[in-house]
């Protein structure tokens, strides 16, 4: 997927189990709300009638039934009336699974019990202050029952409203425990999934960074891992082909600058650094390295003689016979003007010597069939012989290279022939 397809289902499984989860909270908690104002309310409406009865008996209990001092009586029919009907609908309720059967039905036992008691006050509530002591004390001592019975109705009908309070509050909690569980995972996996979005975002970015950087110091062969089919790959593309142009293009360049134009050999600054790395591999290693300083011979009489075309051709020709009798990894070049310097990783001082002087004869003998190719002189250097320096190799090359050249001309092996007259 692209970036932006990643970033919109990122999206739609941020927001949508957030949003969902919202919605969820909201109904849970406003629900929550609504229970307990009708927890409340109920607890209310069950207890009211009840506590209202037993705390009015208590006062006719205590001021004799209040018919002596002619105050207003209470309602106690409308009171019992309102208990009954709060039994017929906390016995409904009881079927449920917020209140305990038990203290309900025990309530009720009691109500039972002091309901009677509670009808003949209400017939006799406006006589008391008529009758005798007799039946003052009677009825007195028939409201003490029927006060203790509701108060033991009272009682057992609070704790089950109790009960199921706490019940009410556990189930409360429990919501809002798996509320606050669903919101930390919902949270959880939003930051793994950001994690990994961002990680798919950055990782192709840290890669084509580190890539840059290596580039950018001259390191070849640096390539971007290419997977996947979005922007970054596209990008980690065109990173790779810019880098193999580069490569290329820095290749062409250093060839072109340490390579002799005319005969294709190193140039000078390229033989050096030839020698230069092979003598580092001589440090590391203790192998030997040598060199050869080579001259061509009568190469000024080739060019007043032949024109100094003759003379390009006769280096051209020089060169490719040389090169022809070096192994692959010598490495020859152009010093200046008609020198050359050849480096032989590997080779001893005696093994120099050998190639040096089959080198030599090769091409001595085949410059006597043209007059225009000349033969060569060869001063042979190696390391650690004659030191580990390239200055002083090729200064030991070029004593041997000018002995030779002495030799030559005191005892002449090959004249060069005069041009054919015109």
């Amino acid at each position: 997927m692209s970036v932006g397809q990643r970033m919109g289902w990122l999206l739609a499984l941020l927001l949508l189990p957030l949003g969902a989860l919202s919605i969820v909270s909201t109904l849970v908690l406003n629900d929550q709300e609504t229970q307990f104002r009708e927890s409340v309310e109920e607890s209310i409406s069950t207890l009211l009638p009840l506590t209202t009865l037993e705390h009015y008996l208590q006062r006719a209990l205590v001021d004799e039934m209040q018919a002596e001092s002619h105050e207003s009586v209470p309602n106690f029919a409308a009171l019992t009336d309102s208990i009954d009907k709060s039994f017929a609908a906390v016995e409904l309720g009881a079927a449920g699974t917020d209140l305990t059967l038990q203290p309900v039905t025990e309530a009720q036992q009691a109500w039972t019990t002091a309901r009677p008691s509670v009808q003949r006050l209400v017939e006799q509530v406006r006589s008391l202050g008529r009758t005798n002591d007799a039946g003052t004390a009677m009825a007195r001592s028939e409201l003490e029952l029927a006060i203790a019975d509701i108060t033991k109705a009272r009682v057992q009908l609070a704790g089950a409203v109790k009960a199921r309070y706490h019940r009410a509050v556990e189930e409360r909690h429990r919501q809002l425990r798996w509320l606050v569980a669903a919101w930390a995972g919902t949270l959880l996996v939003s930051i793994a999934l950001l994690f990994v979005f961002l990680r798919s975002l950055l990782h192709p970015v840290r890669e084509l960074g580190a890539a840059a950087r290596k580039l950018g110091e001259g390191e070849s062969g640096v390539r971007v891992p290419v997977h996947g089919d979005d922007e970054l790959t596209a990008l980690a593309e065109r990173f790779n082909e810019m880098a193999a142009y580069w490569e290329a293009s820095r290749s062409s360049m250093l060839n072109e600058a340490s390579k002799d134009a005319l005969t294709g050999t190193l140039n000078r600054r390229g033989v050096l650094t030839a020698l230069e790395s092979a003598l580092a591999a001589h440090h590391r290693e203790q192998g030997p390295v040598a060199l050869f300083l080579i001259d061509l011979d009568h190469f000024k009489a080739i060019n007043d003689h032949f024109g100094h075309g003759a003379g390009d051709r006769a280096l051209v020709w020089v060169s490719e016979r040389m090169r022809q009798m070096l192994r692959e990894h010598d490495r020859l070049g152009r010093y200046g003007g008609d020198e050359f310097l050849v480096v032989l990783p590997g080779t001893s001082l005696e093994q120099a010597t050998n190639i040096a002087q089959r080198m030599a004869r090769v091409v001595g003998d085949a410059s006597l069939r043209e007059s225009a190719h000349p033969a060569i002189t060869i001063g042979v250097a190696a390391a650690p012989d004659d030191g580990s320096d390239a200055t002083s190799l090729i200064e030991a090359a070029d004593r041997r290279l000018y002995r030779s050249k002495e030799s030559k001309r005191a005892s002449p092996v090959s004249q060069l022939r005069p041009p054919a007259a015109s």
